[in-house]
């Protein structure tokens, strides 16, 4: 069972898939388009252009050093008997709070980069939003995902005994 009311970390695996998509995102944002504009601009840039694809591959390799520790240090969730709470971000700092008994939908994600690193998500749905605890070890992924299931069912069935519908 979860532990309440304190916050709790991510996997350590999860470094590794934050380094692994900061390399495909900083590869699709900054490598790819400077290389295509110094091939098919090459009269136009001349050394320009091998400026403009090694400083795009430099930002793309400093981004995927620092900002995936970064990430991780700000990533934190809380399960609490009436909310759950999900912190993260790098620049720009989110804080996402669901109350238990709005929560109609929970899943159990892993997409191929997660079977690769061997890390899960949940995603708990409400009517208006969702929200995602990242980067969780498979089994705890379970475990929390039984936990808000049993304790939305008990909040249900909590008030259906004081209410005849």
């Amino acid at each position: 069972m979860p532990q309440l009311e304190q916050y709790r970390t991510p996997s350590p695996k999860a470094i590794t898939l934050m380094r692994i998509t900061s390399a495909i995102g900083t590869f699709l944002i900054l490598i790819a388009p400077a290389a295509a504009a110094a091939i098919f601009a090459r009269d136009i840039l001349g050394k320009a252009g091998l400026i403009l694809v090694a400083a795009a591959l430099v930002l793309s390799v400093a981004y995927t050093l620092i900002a995936p520790p970064i990430r991780f240090r700000r990533y934190r969730y809380l399960i609490a008997k009436d909310r759950i709470e999900i912190i993260e971000g790098l620049l720009f700092i989110r804080r996402t709070i669901v109350p238990i008994d709005r929560i109609y939908q929970i899943d159990i994600r892993k997409g191929p980069l997660d079977n690769a690193v061997g890390v899960a998500k949940v995603m708990v749905t409400t009517a208006g939003s969702s929200a995602a605890f990242r980067f969780l070890e498979p089994d705890a992924a379970d475990e929390i995902a039984l936990y808000i299931n049993e304790t939305v069912l008990g909040k249900i069935q909590g008030k259906g005994d004081r209410q005849d519908v």
